[in-house]
């Protein structure tokens, strides 16, 4: 005989309700994406009723920003079957000290400048960014 959902009884679920051992990446995944539709829905409610683009640019950022999170909880869950103690007990893998975020950051500056002041120092900034981006990418995929 089957126990009816909600008693106490139930063998087959967790203390949090759960019938099997995954970890819950896929809700959170789940949920960032649902805050990201609606930070984006707001954002374009927000534009189209206050034409006030400072507000609308900084939903629409928040937006991505949870996008980002969303696919980052997604892209990083562990294969099916693998329980919560193992995936608690990974160990977070940090990078080694370097030169290349600090890089990123004066690239993203110059091509920021380089909009506002013309093509002649947005174009050679675009490629120091881009080339800080492949120096980053390249040591990330190096680590031991």
């Amino acid at each position: 005989m089957t126990p009816s959902i909600g008693t106490p009884d139930d063998s087959s679920r967790d203390d949090a309700g759960r019938d099997d051992e995954s970890p819950g990446f896929d809700i959170q995944a789940r949920i960032f994406a649902f805050i990201g539709t609606f930070l984006t829905v707001v954002s374009i409610g927000y534009g189209l009723l206050s034409r006030e683009w400072a507000g609308t640019t900084m939903l629409a950022l928040a937006s991505g920003l949870a996008f980002t999170f969303g696919a980052y909880v997604g892209w990083q869950k562990p294969p099916p079957g693998t329980g919560v103690e193992e995936v608690e007990d990974d160990q977070p893998w940090f990078p080694t000290a370097s030169g290349w975020p600090f890089a990123l950051a004066v690239g993203m500056v110059l091509v920021a400048n380089g909009l506002l002041l013309g093509v002649w120092l947005f174009l050679p900034a675009s490629a120091f960014l881009a080339y800080a981006l492949a120096g980053f990418v390249r040591q990330s995929r190096l680590r031991s």
